[in-house]
C-alpha cells in the first residue's frame, strides 16, 4: 500500500516537475511575444502578463515537490554538516514534520478558498475573467503533493534511523 502510494506521488511529482519545466518555457516565450508586440509593433497584447503570471504560479508552486524530491530546495546545513549522520537524519524527520504540517494547513486553507471562488465564481478583474480557481488549484495541487511529499521523507528517514531501509522494507544482513 505505501509502495504505491509512494509512486503514484514521485510519478505525480516528475509529471509536474516536467510540466513546471514547459511552463516556464512557455512563459518566457509568452513574455517575449509580448516585449516584441509592444516595443516593436506599438501593440501590446491585453492576455500576455496575466497568463504569464497564472503560468509562473503553476510552475513555481506544482513544482516544488519535485524539487524536494530531488532534495533540491534551499538548506542551510553550516551546523548540522558537523552532526553525525544519525543526528541528521533525525532532525530532517523533526523538520519534515514540521513541514509537513505547514503544508497541510495551507492545503486546507487553499481548498477552502477555492471551495468559495466556486460558490461566488469569481473571475479575475481583467478582460480575461479567468475564474480564479484555475490558478488557485495550483495552490492545494502543489501544497498537497508537499504534504506527501514530506511523508514520505519522514517515512523513509525514520525507517533509516530505526532499522529497516528505504520504503519500510527489512534491511538484509549477511
Amino acid at each position: 500500500m505505501i509502495r504505491h502510494i509512494r509512486s503514484a506521488v514521485e510519478k505525480g511529482n516528475l509529471i509536474l516537475g516536467y510540466v513546471s519545466g514547459l511552463g516556464i518555457l512557455l512563459m518566457g516565450l509568452i513574455l517575449f511575444y509580448e516585449v516584441v508586440m509592444r516595443y516593436f509593433f506599438k501593440a501590446p497584447t491585453i492576455w500576455a502578463q496575466e497568463t504569464a503570471v497564472y503560468i509562473f504560479m503553476w510552475t513555481m508552486l506544482a513544482g516544488g515537490a519535485y524539487t524536494l524530491q530531488k532534495g533540491k530546495h534551499v538548506r542551510i546545513d553550516l551546523v548540522i554538516e558537523h552532526l553525525s549522520i544519525r543526528t541528521q537524519k533525525i532532525l530532517e524527520m523533526i523538520t519534515s514534520f514540521a513541514g509537513m504540517f505547514f503544508c497541510a494547513v495551507v492545503t486546507w486553507q487553499a481548498y477552502e478558498m477555492i471551495a468559495a471562488s466556486i460558490g461566488y465564481e469569481k473571475v479575475s478583474a481583467t478582460p480575461l475573467r479567468v475564474p480564479m480557481w484555475i490558478p488557485q488549484m495550483a495552490l492545494l495541487l502543489g501544497f498537497a503533493l508537499l504534504t506527501f511529499q514530506f511523508a514520505i521523507i519522514i517515512a523513509d528517514r525514520y525507517a533509516e534511523v530505526f532499522g529497516k531501509g528505504a520504503a519500510g522494507e527489512e534491511k538484509k544482513t549477511c
